[in-house]
């Protein structure tokens, strides 16, 4: 294999932890996300323009040493020479050619022969198969997590063994974007703090193969916020108070800065209810109506986000005023698309004004209307099944005045007018 394929299968790899959709469709945030890792575990920096060159398919860059060996380390190799080592050493050697058969003269002895060489085949090929089916059934790893269900903080504590499994290297993601822990041995114990409320999926991976999963469900007593500058300030409001003015959910920017956070500078508000809402999110509409305005306390694209997250996978779209619909994105089960490399123009919208959003979804196919004018359609093959979460979230101090839950026959399954 050349050079180049050996960096593909690293990158493939690389992908698959990373859990952010193919590299195709990566912008910005997610290299620069990949650079804070790789430094984070292996104190070498690889800049973000080295990173995307190293990406980019087409293109034949040949990156240093020290490179390569931290891309390796990050994977959970010694270097990269044991990276080539533990995947290609292997290699199967090409195959013989067979020696030339010579047929025997057949006779009736030999026919009879032929018959019980037959049926001992037969009955040798039966057994083969049996025990293949009773070899690849059996349960290769053993995946525990208790505690999976509370307010935060909620600390889960996890459990494994992957001695009957062969394999190189192996990791626990625990569905809270981007936080992973290398396995060092075959079999152990730890534990993991889930500090904002959602529902999490962890799973536990090798050798780039997802080989269990479980779920950890962090509730929320009806609608809280998590607000902040960045992950370092951000924190989680449960006193509604702080956020409603009795009439919608808004919180304001002199009440915020209270909480030793910015408002001169970007800040993100993320309204969230957590909890089993009982709704197929594959046939199902949800209706918001909301703004986001710089009166209010919006900062520049006054980006917008609509989402759920199911038992499977999650629903959103991102809207963003006209102009600035590189920003945008959507993102439904196994389809993501994002403003650097796709059309989303349908999602610059002005929200500086009241405005009601209603996303339908029906046969995996999810739509979007803005004050019931159609805007954009997505469709995806992967479920998203039944809803644990609501979000809104607003660059800024955008304000929520209603959200509406239908089920498939448009009959109401939640509503709240934050009007308490």
């Amino acid at each position: 294999m050349k050079n180049h394929d050996y960096l593909l299968k690293c990158t493939q790899l690389i992908e698959d932890k990373m859990q952010s959709g193919p590299s195709g469709d990566w912008i910005d945030y997610h290299y620069t996300k990949l650079h804070e890792q790789i430094f984070e575990v292996t104190k070498t920096s690889i800049s973000v323009r080295t990173l995307k060159r190293i990406f980019k398919v087409n293109d034949n860059y040949e990156p240093q040493i020290a490179t390569k060996n931290a891309m390796a380390q990050y994977l959970g190799y010694k270097d990269w020479a044991f990276f080539l080592k533990e995947n290609y050493d292997n290699d199967p050697k090409p195959a013989e050619s067979p020696a030339p058969v010579i047929k025997p003269e057949i006779t009736t002895g030999n026919r009879r022969l032929k018959v019980v060489f037959f049926a001992a085949g037969a009955l040798l090929l039966i057994i083969l198969i049996v025990g293949i089916k009773l070899f690849f059934n059996r349960p290769n790893v053993i995946f525990n997590v208790k505690n999976t269900l509370g307010h935060a903080p909620l600390t889960a504590a996890i459990s494994y063994d992957l001695s009957n499994l062969d394999y190189k290297n192996a990791f626990i993601d625990f569905g809270s974007g981007g936080e992973y822990k290398l396995l060092l041995g075959p079999k152990g114990e730890l534990t993991y703090q889930y500090k904002t409320p959602n529902f999490y999926k962890i799973r536990l991976i090798a050798d780039g193969r997802v080989f269990a999963k479980n779920t950890v469900d962090v509730q929320t007593n009806g609608w809280v916020c998590y607000v902040g500058n960045n992950d370092q300030n951000a924190r989680v409001v449960t006193d509604s108070n702080k956020f409603s003015d009795k009439s919608s959910l808004y919180f304001a920017p002199s009440i915020i800065g209270g909480l030793n956070i910015n408002t001169k500078e970007e800040y993100w508000v993320d309204y969230r209810n957590i909890k089993n809402f009982h709704v197929d999110g594959d046939q199902m509409t949800v209706e918001f109506r909301l703004r986001n305005s710089q009166d209010m306390g919006g900062f520049d694209c006054f980006d917008t986000s609509l989402e759920f997250t199911g038992e499977s996978g999650r629903g959103r779209f991102k809207f963003v005023k006209p102009g600035c619909t590189q920003f945008a994105d959507t993102e439904f089960g196994d389809t993501q698309l994002t403003g650097n490399f796709h059309n989303l123009s349908s999602l610059g919208v002005d929200l500086s004004k009241w405005t009601v959003v209603r996303i339908e979804t029906r046969n995996k196919t999810s739509m979007v209307y803005i004050n019931n004018v159609f805007k954009y359609k997505t469709v995806y093959n992967v479920p998203i099944g039944n809803i644990r979460g609501l979000f809104c979230r607003f660059k800024g101090s955008g304000q929520l005045d209603f959200i509406r839950v239908y089920g498939r026959q448009h009959h109401l399954i939640y509503g709240d007018e934050f009007n308490h």
